[in-house]
């Protein structure tokens, strides 16, 4: 998934404007694993730069983890769809 695509499903998803998406996005490429391991580094990120209580980071993580499953599905599916189609 593009940085811009998933940005704009992060505004549409979530409450945060773009600014904060960007934020989200950038925490996000900071920290190579996304899962068990990065889990709780991603999360504390996501309360200190956000200012959000580690409920909201929690929630957050899960809907960026939600919003990249899906897209990793549907290459696996669909490997030469072309990129203008995505959503």
């Amino acid at each position: 998934m593009n940085k811009e695509l998933f940005i704009k499903t992060l505004v549409e998803k979530t409450p945060y404007d773009e600014e904060k998406c960007i934020i989200i996005n950038d925490v996000l490429e900071n920290h190579i694993i996304i899962g068990k391991k990065g889990q709780e580094k991603i999360i504390n990120d996501f309360e200190t730069r956000l200012g959000i209580t580690r409920e909201e980071a929690d929630s957050l993580y899960n809907t960026c983890v939600s919003i990249l499953g899906k897209q990793i599905k549907n290459k696996l599916r669909h490997p030469f769809k072309s990129k203008e189609k995505e959503s």
